[in-house]
């Protein structure tokens, strides 16, 4: 765990994939549940370590199973998932399919599912923490993905758009658009895939390796 603002968290681990934790005045909000079953399991209790507040929300970025693998743990668990409203059709089938081979969580203790969805844009807020989801919008490669901006520490959250690790970016400048278009004054950016660093060097690595494709 590295904090990384006041009531702000980065969960990493084994891999290249990460979770945030956001604390608001009476509860915690997780970013992404990857993976699979275990590891998002292990974030979730990783989560609760971290303030005695109750972990209740969960936002899935978008549907790949890396960032939605831990889905069916986080509503075994209790947690509202908040996500793209097109996300809807896929995550219930997921929800809903029996395993029955090797029962996981939910198979274990079966719950409803708690939803909020997002269409545009939505806001989290109370007196300790504001954090803005918004779509992005006109990408060539992710249909309905969300990412985050925390107003008060200026820090971006995503997931796919980019890692400063990808020997290209070709849907960069769709990342740099949909944020000039939301007016959103980014001064870091901590990602679910990469490293946290300023987001002038976002920016300068973007521009600097544009292509037909990202490698990994």
């Amino acid at each position: 765990v590295e904090p990384v603002a006041k009531g702000i968290w980065w969960l990493a681990g084994s891999g290249n994939h990460r979770s945030i934790v956001f604390e608001f005045a009476d509860h915690l909000v997780l970013f992404e549940v990857p993976v699979n079953e275990a590891r998002t399991q292990a974030v979730i209790d990783r989560a609760r370590t971290l303030s005695p507040k109750p972990l209740t929300t969960a936002i899935v970025s978008h549907h790949h199973f890396d960032h939605s693998g831990g889905l069916r743990a986080a509503v075994a668990e209790g947690l509202t998932i908040v996500t793209h409203r097109a996300n809807e059709a896929f995550f219930r089938d997921l929800l809903a399919r029996p395993h029955t081979i090797a029962a996981d969580a939910l198979q274990q203790n079966p719950r409803e599912a708690t939803f909020t969805f997002v269409d545009d844009r939505m806001t989290l807020k109370d007196e300790a923490m504001e954090v803005q989801l918004y779509h992005l919008l006109d990408n060539p490669r992710e249909g309905t993905n969300l990412f985050a901006y925390v107003p008060g520490e200026r820090i971006l959250v995503q997931a796919d758009l980019y890692d400063s690790s990808w020997q290209r970016h070709s849907w960069g400048g769709n990342v740099l658009e949909n944020i000039e278009r939301r007016k959103l004054a980014v001064e870091r950016h901590v990602p679910v895939h990469g490293a946290i660093e300023p987001f002038a060097q976002m920016v300068e690595t973007i521009r600097a390796t544009p292509g037909t494709s990202a490698g990994t």
